[in-house]
């Protein structure tokens, strides 16, 4: 499979699977890359290929999300970074193949030790939070592999922010209610064409307040 061939695939997964519930938390509402098992991210892992970076998107879209919904910490991963959850994800789904690679974040990540006082000053954000509307729009309008991968990189990011926000907001454990991930897609073109210099991770969040209304 060529690079256009790939990113497009990883879209799709993201895309295809948005509607469906992860089995991590009863009643709470998964996107995307979370949902598929522990054995594919492993299988992901060795072959150092696409699907590795659409589950890192999405665990850096998930972790933002938990961060900035959380009434308790601002950083669950204290004084650890995306690698060292990693590592713990990989440990987990190594014991654990069949399990839902939702189901290994989330146990990764609370299972995380607190940092000192001043991780708490601000909410950590990981990946495509601070990159422009701007960015995102073309991404999407351009077709060749680099910014496909670039346009893969912001869906799978949305994904895992969504379903963040399932799991640990008290308001919500399906924030997008009726509507799908591609609905949330078209509510974001419009938003990020009005908006080209928000930063994405802004643009999500204002989706996110739409829905809570």
């Amino acid at each position: 499979m060529n690079r256009i061939g790939i990113a497009v695939y990883c879209i799709v997964i993201a895309i295809g699977a948005a509607a469906a519930p992860a089995a991590h938390a009863v009643g709470v509402t998964t996107y995307g890359a979370g949902l598929k098992s522990c054995g594919a991210y492993l299988e992901a892992r060795d072959r150092n290929t696409a699907d590795e970076v659409a589950f890192v998107d999405w665990l850096s879209g998930y972790v933002s999300a938990v961060n900035k919904t959380s009434r308790h910490r601002n950083n669950f991963l204290g004084l650890s970074d995306l690698g060292v959850a990693m590592s713990r994800i990989d440990a987990y789904c190594q014991a654990r193949p069949l399990a839902d690679f939702a189901q290994a974040v989330w146990t990764s990540i609370f299972g995380s030790q607190p940092g000192p006082a001043t991780h708490s000053i601000k909410v950590a954000d990981y990946g495509s939070v601070d990159r422009s509307c701007l960015i995102y729009h073309e991404a999407k309008e351009q077709r060749d592999s680099i910014y496909w991968e670039e346009f893969a990189g912001f869906t799978n990011w949305l994904g895992g922010y969504l379903s963040g926000v399932n799991a640990t907001s008290f308001a919500t454990d399906n924030v997008l209610g009726n509507g799908k991930l591609t609905e949330a897609l078209s509510w974001l073109d419009t938003y990020c064409t009005a908006h080209p210099v928000t930063p994405f991770g802004a643009a999500v969040d204002a989706l996110v307040t739409e829905n809570q209304r």
